[in-house]
């Protein structure tokens, strides 16, 4: 079976980072579902819910394309909203979806927002940040792994990246 490693965390936890490691380190492509989303922005808030429902059915598809030629694929999310939820229920039945829950601390996350690449994230306002990760941190979703990416090099984020891995299968 076919296996998506989903990163779910706050903005700014470092999830792009721990995909593009494991893209680099084990043979799990990186979906960069902001591509898919950013597509179809245009002027709206993120709050929008026709955009975001729109994003979530655009994420779907572009993962599902993904699976048609790769093994194994990893992307990340927030996992806020009800389409998001949709979404990871339909793919739970098609392929094996192991959650990675990426944290570090919301002041850390905000910081790092506001210095990140804008060309491969969607730009938020700090008060938006704020908003998003406090609603992702009252859902607290359920996680088959965690990572503290609060303080971590990028040597021991690959080593504990390298034993999930291992025991997902995925190690190469």
């Amino acid at each position: 079976m076919k296996t998506i490693v989903l990163l779910i965390g706050l903005k700014g936890s470092g999830k792009s980072l721990i995909g593009s490691l494991i893209e680099k380190n084990h043979h799990a492509k990186f979906v960069r579902v902001e591509d898919c989303a950013k597509g179809i922005k245009k002027e709206r808030a993120v709050t929008d819910e026709s955009y975001i429902r729109e994003a979530f059915a655009a994420i779907e598809t572009g993962i599902r394309i993904s699976l048609n030629t790769n093994d194994a694929i990893v992307f990340e999310s927030t996992g806020l909203t009800v389409y998001f939820d949709r979404m990871l229920d339909s793919l739970k039945r098609d392929f094996r979806v192991i959650i990675i829950n990426v944290y570090a601390d919301p002041e850390t996350c905000l910081t790092r927002v506001r210095t990140r690449c804008e060309s491969i994230h969607i730009n938020v306002s700090d008060n938006e940040v704020n908003e998003i990760n406090s609603a992702v941190a009252q859902k607290n979703s359920a996680a088959d792994f965690e990572i503290d990416n609060s303080t971590r090099s990028i040597k021991e984020l690959s080593v504990e990246i390298d034993a999930i891995m291992r025991k997902i299968g995925l190690y190469s």
